[in-house]
């Protein structure tokens, strides 16, 4: 089993991280785990984008939480499942063998971007393989998440405000209904409802995963929650 205290998150665009598993990055960071979150595009493409603004944001972000920042050059919009990708993906894991490894949930049928799609399928075919990797997490999706049946709760109740922070961070992204920190809190007090209707509704704020792989025995969460 591995007792490596590492934490790879990997998404397509520099936001990614902050709407949909930010707050359980910071118990992480926290916990003294090494995090490191890799981008693999600039989000050049999006409406609001100029330059490199949305990778700026993410610095910021990254600063903020504590986290390590990892950026990779590949194309907005146009991120396929291949070999190449796949490989891409595997340097990360082996130069940095993680414990945990997060990234996107996958939505078919066109819910979810496309970009989304290949990263998560690139990385679970990565991941899968490394023997360092004992934990493998789809993160919520930031809309449109019919599909989505989280069996993993993270709470994040002393994150919430730093979550908030971060999102409101990227700036470039504000005017999007979902970047606002307000539906965040509204989506992690949902999660806290249908986690434990009686309990954890009371001021409480969960953020979901649907677990892809899962190694008892040495459960990182749980060394989160007593660091």
């Amino acid at each position: 089993m591995n007792s490596n205290r590492t934490v790879l998150a990997v998404f397509a665009h520099p936001d990614d991280d902050a709407l949909a598993c930010l707050g359980t990055i910071a118990r992480f960071t926290h916990a003294d785990y090494q995090v490191y979150v890799l981008t693999l595009t600039a989000g050049e493409r999006s409406n609001t984008a100029i330059g490199r603004t949305r990778l700026y944001e993410a610095e910021n972000v990254a600063q903020l939480v504590g986290y390590t920042l990892l950026k990779d050059d590949l194309t907005d919009g146009h991120l396929t499942f291949n070999t190449e990708m796949v490989s891409l993906v595997e340097k990360y894991v082996k130069q940095l063998s993680p414990q945990v490894v997060i990234t996107h949930y996958p939505q078919n049928f066109g819910y979810g971007h496309q970009d989304h799609d290949s990263t998560a399928a690139a990385v679970i075919n990565a991941a899968r393989r490394a023997p360092c990797v004992d934990w493998i997490l789809y993160a919520e999706p930031p809309v449109q998440d019919w599909g989505f049946l989280p069996n993993l709760y993270v709470d994040i109740t002393r994150y919430m405000d730093l979550k908030k922070q971060a999102i409101r961070l990227h700036e470039s992204e504000g005017s999007k209904s979902y970047m606002l920190p307000d539906i965040a809190t509204m989506r992690a007090q949902w999660w806290a409802l249908q986690n434990h209707p009686d309990t954890y509704s009371n001021g409480r704020y969960l953020e979901p995963f649907v677990l892809v792989k899962g190694l008892l025995g040495l459960d990182p969460f749980m060394q989160v929650e007593h660091a």
